[in-house]
């Protein structure tokens, strides 16, 4: 349940507001006014010499810049201690508090790309995080993840997940990846809504078996908007709701694949409120878990996920994870 005294302290900050900047809406992590890299990048500095190595200072200056600022930081540190930053901090620090920060040196879609390859790396997959990264991710943050896995690995995301999964699981990621999802539209098709609804029906619970194929065709093809009114209209051709057919009809990855979507279709937001529930509930509290939706959300809508968190689990973050 413990999670480390610094880590806490760390991600209190990341989610706390900042005092007098106007609350940011969704992120967390916003530019600081005023900035001086070149100042923050001598603090960092002096930081690091210090006997014992001042996290604190480290942990003030990189969680309260934006990823922009981060990267004109780590660019005057180089010019002024004639080392690499990212080095730098690897020397320093050590552990979770380690993983966060050099988590903070990366973009976004850097940041998911890197989880991604080392999901998918040596002996064995980290399904969970595959999972967890693919089916959470949205059109345009997918195209640009898949974008900078090619710039950075010379490979295509594509062909490694599919080299590193199989069956129809395999066959949900790549249609996922290969983003062909509809953008939203201002029209409501309520032909195509009711069309749709009726065949998840007549694909699974329906019938003896599951097609799973048309149930990835649908869940990866659709807009958003569309699939929450696919899945309210879904209720009334089956007597069980999409989660609870998705939990009759299919199992293992696949399940918990399209148990992700289903969730970040109807609240994106809440998912991620609830697996960082999961996860600190967990006995020796999931800091990686913890880590990746802290900062690979803390630019985009960590604010929101605040938000969803405390209003179902009743206690904020903040105090949750500061136990």
């Amino acid at each position: 349940r413990l999670i480390m005294a610094l880590v806490s302290e760390f991600l209190g900050q990341l989610t706390l507001s900042y005092g007098a900047e106007a609350e940011p809406t969704f992120p967390t992590v916003v530019a600081v006014r005023d900035f001086d890299p070149a100042k923050d990048a001598a603090r960092i500095e002096t930081a690091i010499k210090t006997k014992g190595v001042d996290e604190q200072t480290i942990i003030d200056i990189l969680t309260r810049r934006s990823y922009e600022q981060r990267r004109e930081i780590a660019f005057e540190y180089e010019r002024l201690a004639k080392k690499d930053l990212v080095t730098a901090l690897k020397g320093a620090l050590s552990g979770s508090l380690e993983a966060l920060m050099l988590g903070l040196m990366k973009s976004t879609a850097q940041y998911d790309a890197f989880e991604l390859k080392a999901s998918m790396k040596g002996l064995g997959t980290d399904e969970e995080t595959l999972i967890e990264i693919v089916c959470s991710r949205n059109n345009e943050e997918l195209v640009e993840i898949k974008r900078v896995y090619k710039e950075t690995f010379k490979k295509d995301l594509e062909k490694d997940v599919a080299g590193d999964t199989s069956g129809d699981f395999a066959k949900l990621l790549l249609a996922l990846v290969q983003t062909k999802r509809d953008e939203p539209s201002n029209v409501v098709d309520y032909e195509k809504i009711d069309e749709d609804a009726r065949s998840l029906y007549e694909a699974g619970v329906k019938r003896k078996g599951t097609d799973v194929a048309t149930w990835i065709a649908i869940m990866a093809q659709r807009s958003v908007p569309h699939l929450q009114k696919v899945f309210e209209r879904y209720k009334s051709y089956s007597p069980y709701d999409m989660k609870e057919s998705i939990r009759k009809e299919v199992k293992g990855d696949l399940e918990k694949s399209f148990l992700t979507l289903v969730e970040c279709f109807e609240n994106r937001q809440l998912y991620f409120a609830n697996r960082l529930s999961e996860a600190m509930k967990s006995k020796g509290a999931k800091e990686k878990v913890v880590t990746r939706i802290m900062v690979s959300r803390c630019e985009v809508d960590l604010m929101k996920i605040r938000t969803e968190f405390k209003k179902q689990h009743k206690r904020s973050l903040y105090q949750t994870i500061a136990v």
